[in-house]
């Protein structure tokens, strides 16, 4: 049966190889833990830092309303003592009268209020369950008065006025952002007969907000934006959006009905999954909502983790690369030292075993090492030497069987001339006897 010859393979090499594999399956163990924990720890700062960011919306929210509603209840208290405590509606003839005085069609308060203080007031008539709107300086979108109109019920004014109380706030009034300040005022029974509002024209603090929100991005594509969100979801609106302000949530995106519910959860949320509401193009967002305290309005920051981990991941991946260059250059380096000090000498050693197997035992093995592998030459060295001694005492042995052999031969040859001598001489005597014979018988 032929044997295949092996294939020579090196031991740095496969040396060099194991090492190289083991070390990256431990730095890429190492390498991966850190880079979860890294992720968490980068991700916990980008939410604490849009979180910072948001709050600092919202609490530029909260000083903007306060001072508006400040100023709004300020301006009420004058323009509430142009009026009686109680007031008289005659349902049926459509009037509501103070101090005895006609309230429709008289806008000599309402005109003094809008010329003294730069708002806009209005007396409302109980009409049914509506109020319409009697005596106002509010305007239409045409420049008219806003005359006969109704508060709507939707309005989150409305139900406390049913109930007889106040309500201050922000609302939208054809098309103008106003603060706003309603109270309901009743008759001698205690029923309420119609309201009173003043409002001003918040569009400069729109703006500011707008403004201020516009500036609060995130990286590229992320952004923030406002929402009031009323008593449902479906109610909610838009307060500071890039395209969509007064609109409603659902509207623009009626699949954030479930992120909404979210975000009503508690003052502070963070949803890892969100639906976009700020752009459409955004890469795997998320958001983190903060409320503002006036007004209960969300402030909700939108970022894309594409983006926002960018940064942390163009890190992981130069500590990636610097950590396999530096086990290549470590694979190199391990590869040259064990060519040098073991896979060199051992293939010297390996030549001159094979000389000595080939039956060359004039090298000498010499080695000026302490390790293992200088240990080896030198019991190689002896049992070289032992070979050496063993085949001149072969030698030996060979040259005196060769001599006796000689001696063996040459003895043998005088024994065999001896040999010879005699039978010559017994056929010589044999003859003579012969001859004797021959004598006697004659005689």
């Amino acid at each position: 049966m032929q044997t295949l010859p092996q294939r020579q393979s090196s031991v740095a090499r496969r040396v060099a190889l194991l090492a190289v594999v083991m070390l990256a399956a431990v730095l890429a163990l190492i390498s991966g833990a850190m880079s979860v924990v890294a992720e968490a720890s980068s991700r916990e700062r980008l939410l604490e830092w849009t979180g910072d960011k948001a709050a600092s919306v919202a609490d530029s929210v909260d000083a903007f309303d306060a001072t508006a509603r400040m100023m709004t209840d300020r301006a009420y208290r004058p323009f509430r003592q142009k009026f009686g405590e109680k007031f008289e509606l005659d349902a049926q003839a459509g009037m509501l009268k103070s101090w005895g005085m006609l309230l429709n069609n008289d806008f000599s308060e309402v005109d003094t209020f809008n010329r003294t203080n730069g708002g806009v007031a209005t007396i409302f008539m109980r009409k049914g369950d509506d109020f319409e709107r009697i005596s106002t300086s509010l305007k239409k979108e045409n420049g008219e008065r806003a005359m006969g109109t109704l508060l709507v019920r939707s309005h989150p004014a409305y139900p406390l006025m049913i109930e007889g109380k106040t309500y201050t706030g922000r609302a939208v009034l054809f098309g103008k952002p106003y603060m706003t300040h309603y109270e309901a005022v009743k008759d001698e029974a205690g029923k309420v007969v119609g309201i009173l509002f003043i409002g001003f024209d918040v569009t400069d603090f729109q703006a500011s907000l707008d403004k201020l929100v516009a500036e609060a991005r995130y990286f590229d594509s992320g952004g923030t934006y406002v929402i009031d969100p009323r008593q449902s979801n479906a109610e909610a609106v838009f307060v500071s959006h890039p395209t969509a302000a007064g609109k409603k949530v659902l509207e623009v995106n009626p699949g954030a009905d479930a992120m909404l519910s979210e975000l009503r959860a508690t003052p502070e949320v963070f949803v890892r999954e969100a639906t976009p509401l700020f752009s459409t193009t955004i890469d795997q967002p998320w958001v983190v909502k903060r409320e503002a305290k006036a007004g209960g309005w969300w402030v909700v920051a939108e970022v894309s983790d594409t983006e926002a981990m960018a940064s942390h991941w163009r890190t992981m991946y130069a500590f990636w690369a610097l950590l396999a260059a530096a086990t290549a250059l470590l694979g190199v380096g391990l590869f040259v030292l064990v060519r040098r000090n073991v896979s060199q000498p051992l293939a010297q050693l390996t030549s001159a075993v094979t000389s000595v197997a080939q039956g060359d035992l004039s090298q000498a093995f010499q080695s000026g090492r302490s390790d293992e592998i200088g240990r080896l030459v030198r019991e190689v060295e002896t049992m070289r030497q032992r070979f050496l001694g063993m085949m001149r005492e072969l030698r030996s042995a060979t040259d005196s069987i060769n001599t006796a052999a000689v001696e063996i031969a040459s003895g043998n040859q005088d024994l065999s001339a001896r040999t010879e001598q005699a039978a010559s001489n017994l056929e010589e005597t044999a003859a003579s006897m012969e001859q004797l014979t021959s004598t006697v018988r004659q005689s």
